[in-house]
């Protein structure tokens, strides 16, 4: 008898749970169209914009860039060393807590090297935080990097 209490109990907390996470919000995804829109014209102070004003982005060998500023800067930067020639960001999973969301998934991206003119296809993954106030959605923290090796190095064997 204990035993199926448990069990009724677990499963009551996981109905709870459930029912407090939603999948998707349309708010989450107007985010990541503007991001991949920005992203792909190039627009640092519209990318920067898309982020809390405490905000995090941790590229790629490099370090976090924290707050509007940072972020800006760190996109005007990039921009001088590759032009995007196409970006599509395709979202795999988010979830919703309250004034919270997580979205993870994938993204494709062409670039071309500024001083070589060198087209590069590139594919990686990407983990977003966000959060929402009375403004709507921003991302609090975005994580991403490249299933490629960096240049110079070889391709880890499987």
């Amino acid at each position: 008898m204990r035993f199926v209490a448990v069990i009724a109990c677990a499963l009551t907390l996981a109905v709870a749970g459930a029912a407090a996470r939603q999948a998707g919000d349309p708010g989450v995804a107007k985010v990541r169209q503007a991001y991949q829109a920005a992203v792909a014209a190039q627009n640092a102070a519209a990318i920067a914009k898309l982020y809390a004003a405490d905000g995090v982005e941790m590229p790629p060998n490099a370090p976090a860039q924290k707050g509007h500023a940072a972020i800006e800067a760190f996109h005007k930067n990039l921009a001088t060393q590759w032009m995007v020639h196409g970006m599509t960001i395709t979202s795999t999973e988010s979830h919703v807590t309250g004034d919270y969301a997580i979205d993870s998934g994938t993204f494709k991206q062409t670039l071309m090297g500024m001083k070589t003119g060198a087209m590069v296809d590139d594919t990686g993954k990407y983990v977003a935080v966000l959060k929402k106030d009375a403004g709507g959605w921003s991302i609090a923290t975005l994580i991403y990097n490249s299933d490629n090796p960096p240049p110079g190095t070889a391709a880890p064997k499987k």
